[in-house]
């Protein structure tokens, strides 16, 4: 059976991180960013740049770059295993037994010191940054979900990533992996 994992994440949890690291260790593929770039390839003339892009195009450009990545999203799914990481997958896949929907988050303080490590900001920016990003993932997913991002109802499972570090996540995702799909 071909699992789909998908990670939502709040910002300086590690989301990112630990993704990529499972699907290494699952030995199928990671999509994050890369959604936009395969959405793009469809000549639908839509820029499929970073999430800042989307927030300054007009609201029906990015309801049109929704839809196609969420079209993209369930080729991807139907075709292959992988990872996918943020872009509303675990809604778009909803419908899919196969699928295993994980929310990752730590703490503000951890958050923050994830991402002052990271980018060398101060605290106050950091903490800005946090908030602001968090607030920006919220938004996207409640206008394009019609539901709350940060719901554990919407996930199979919700790991605050705090002093647990990136491989004894991926242990407990793929822990669950087995006893779900055993």
């Amino acid at each position: 059976m071909k699992i789909v994992i998908t990670i939502a994440r709040s910002y300086g949890s590690g989301g990112k991180e630990i993704g990529k690291e499972l699907a290494k260790a699952l030995g199928i593929k990671y999509y994050g960013r890369e959604i936009f770039e395969i959405s793009q390839g469809d000549e639908s003339g839509l820029y499929a740049g970073d999430d800042e892009s989307i927030h300054k195009s007009s609201l029906e450009e990015a309801d049109a770059l929704f839809k196609q990545q969420a079209k993209t999203i369930r080729e991807i799914a139907e075709r292959e295993g992988c990872v996918i990481v943020g872009r509303c997958a675990d809604y778009v896949l909803k419908d899919m037994d196969n699928v295993v929907r994980v929310y990752l988050y730590a703490p503000l303080r951890d958050c923050m010191r994830r991402v002052i490590r990271l980018y060398e900001l101060n605290p106050e920016d950091a903490k800005s940054l946090v908030h602001s990003m968090n607030k920006t993932r919220g938004d996207y997913y409640e206008h394009n979900t019609g539901q709350q991002w940060s719901d554990p109802n919407h996930y199979d499972l919700c790991i605050n990533t705090s002093g647990l570090g990136t491989e004894k996540c991926i242990k407990i995702i793929q822990n669950y992996i087995n006893m779900k799909f055993d």
